[in-house]
């Protein structure tokens, strides 16, 4: 299994600690996605606000169809996530 470096919530510098806390708002944790993105913050945080404008905006399916379709992609890319 491999091992990525991760930073912990004590250690969180000023950049880490908005992106841990934005993720934490959302998603009431901070999932091991964004944990395991965290050496590089900035550039997290661009994909998560990607992530919030594709999942919350209106496109013509629901939410709930925005939801099934990740959760596909995610099985047939052999994500657990």
């Amino acid at each position: 299994m491999p091992w990525v470096e991760t930073v912990p919530d004590s250690d969180a510098t000023p950049p880490v600690q908005f992106l841990y806390d934005q993720v934490r708002q959302r998603a009431g944790k901070i999932p091991n996605i964004a944990r395991v993105q965290s050496l590089r913050p900035e550039t997290t945080l661009h994909g998560f606000n990607l992530y919030c404008q594709l999942m919350d905006n209106p496109t013509g399916i629901t939410r709930r169809e925005r939801f099934l379709i990740a959760t596909v992609v995610s099985k047939i890319n052999g994500c657990d996530y």
